[in-house]
């Protein structure tokens, strides 16, 4: 942490360990368990020695550094708790890119819970372990709220990933102690996707199509399911919508509870709900697509091998690791960083 002056023009020290401790009325010893992520402390004196580590801006320095010049070569990763694939690849590409650069990457999860998402945590942890920069993977609606709303002290640039709603990334994280820490978003272009989607179908003479949409905490299950009512209303189409959570269970589900006499395509949200919508059809003893067709998206590495192999819309999550890096280093080293979204690529297979 830099050392700023007090009023009279003398050097003011940077809080330490027992500042924090002093703050939160605990120990050093329990400042340092919390900072080191030990789960044995209680909830109670965590989340005093966080909010203390907020107010005071304290950030431990590592205890050794790899880059000639004392900068970090660790940059931080908080993702969700859970295996969805798309936030899961978008992690996997950019770890795989940090390390092909010479840098490692930390990783903090988040609960995966329906309740408020608190990034304070994480980030605390993240930044104990002196990284240079966090990417924080926001698929979900919470997490780019938590940031919108964070009250602790930010130090490092910040890369949003899967952003793919610009105007709720908030451009800087003015908080207490962090100079208006710098933040980017990068994400595909779901909007695209969908349209390539929905205009294969509309070539083929599909026009009673069905969006099976994802959760609506996804950001990217908004932005698909919107494409896809717009689009179908500029055709002077009904859209139509079926809720789905991503599993294959809720797309079985909805593919059950079609009435298939009125439907001749079904746009699944992403392929694992296809899937689902697959079994059910075959379960149904309808042919696709000669009875009705079946788009997903994501293209997890599964769905050339359905029956039939699904067409889909692939996101590469390798080119968008490159892509977060890339901006992570450009904030780091003050230099242009591109924000335009990634292009998704229509693969089409036979069940459409």
């Amino acid at each position: 942490m830099t050392t700023t002056t007090t009023p009279n023009g003398r050097p003011r020290k940077a809080p330490t360990i027992f500042d924090v401790a002093e703050r939160a009325g605990v120990s050093h010893q329990t400042v340092s368990r919390v900072i080191n992520g030990d789960p044995t402390v209680r909830d109670g004196f965590r989340s005093r020695v966080t909010t203390a580590i907020g107010e005071l801006g304290y950030r431990p320095r590592a205890a050794a550094r790899a880059l000639a010049g004392g900068r970090s070569r660790a940059l931080g990763l908080v993702s969700a708790g859970d295996a969805l694939y798309g936030p899961s690849s978008t992690a996997i590409g950019f770890e795989r890119a940090a390390r092909t650069a010479g840098y490692h990457v930390l990783l903090s999860t988040l609960p995966d819970d329906p309740r408020p998402v608190d990034l304070s945590e994480a980030l605390t942890t993240l930044l104990a372990q002196d990284v240079a920069a966090v990417v924080l993977v926001a698929a979900d609606n919470r997490v780019l709220d938590a940031l919108g709303s964070l009250t602790m002290a930010v130090t490092v640039p910040v890369v949003v990933a899967n952003a793919v709603q610009r105007d709720a990334v908030p451009t800087d994280l003015v908080v207490p102690g962090s100079g208006g820490a710098t933040v980017s978003a990068v994400a595909i272009d779901q909007a695209a996707g969908t349209t390539m989607a929905l205009q294969h179908l509309f070539d083929r003479g599909h026009r009673r199509i069905v969006h099976i949409a994802g959760p609506g905490v996804s950001q990217e299950g908004e932005v698909r399911r919107a494409t896809y009512e717009r689009t179908m209303r500029s055709r002077g189409l009904t859209p139509v919508v079926l809720d789905g959570d991503w599993t294959p269970a809720s797309g079985f589900a909805a593919g059950r509870s079609l009435d298939v006499t009125a439907v001749d395509a079904v746009f699944a949200g992403n392929d694992q709900m296809a899937l689902g919508v697959l079994h059910a059809f075959a379960e149904e003893g309808l042919r696709v697509p000669d009875d009705i067709a079946v788009v997903g998206f994501d293209d997890i590495p599964e769905a050339a091998h359905f029956t039939p192999p699904l067409t889909t819309v692939r996101q590469d999550f390798q080119a968008m690791g490159e892509r977060v890096l890339a901006s992570a280093r450009a904030l780091l080293e003050g230099g242009q960083h591109d924000e335009a979204l990634l292009q998704p690529e229509l693969v089409v297979r036979r069940s459409s």
